[in-house]
């Protein structure tokens, strides 16, 4: 009776292991950030609308600064699932409000943060995710965050995925 008391323990120990990594396997494939028709859409958009004028001006002074971290290099492509980083860094006597945090795709500005928040962390000093699963091609986001006292930050990240493009 008690060996098979103690195989049972075995087989269902064996069973929840199975199962814890098979859900970090899951976990490890990533998510999909872009669709393919998010990204096909983006494209068309950046083909057909006109873009709006570009002028350079000054940051504000008091807008929390958002640096690129991951992916460094928008000239080199990289493969998916991607990691991105960011990090923020608020004015003098301003904090970082990580509920403003928002990640916009593309010209047409598709609202990508809920996903991306989902599969993120998202504190005062910046936004890391892993297994980012992106269509190949080339792709621009515009991260957002405001501190505080009011005052918005945004970055344009381009990047590339896949040898193509």
């Amino acid at each position: 009776m008690m060996k098979q008391v103690w195989r049972g323990l075995a087989v269902s120990g064996a069973a929840v292991v199975v199962l814890w990594a098979s859900a970090g396997l899951a976990e490890a494939a990533g998510f999909d950030l872009i669709t393919a028709s998010e990204a096909q859409q983006a494209a068309q958009a950046e083909k057909t609308m006109k873009p709006p004028v570009r002028t350079r001006s000054l940051p504000k002074p008091d807008a929390p600064a958002i640096t690129v971290v991951s992916p460094a290099a928008p000239t080199k492509p990289v493969a998916a699932p991607l990691r991105i980083e960011v990090a923020f860094q608020p004015a003098a006597g301003a904090k970082i409000v990580p509920s403003s945090f928002r990640v916009l795709y593309g010209l047409l500005k598709i609202d990508l943060t809920d996903r991306l928040r989902q599969h993120a962390t998202v504190t005062e000093s910046g936004v890391v995710v892993d297994g980012a699963k992106v269509p190949d091609g080339q792709h621009r986001m515009f991260i957002q965050v405001a501190d505080d006292k009011g005052n918005t930050g945004e970055q344009e990240l381009r990047f590339r995925v896949g040898g193509g493009s």
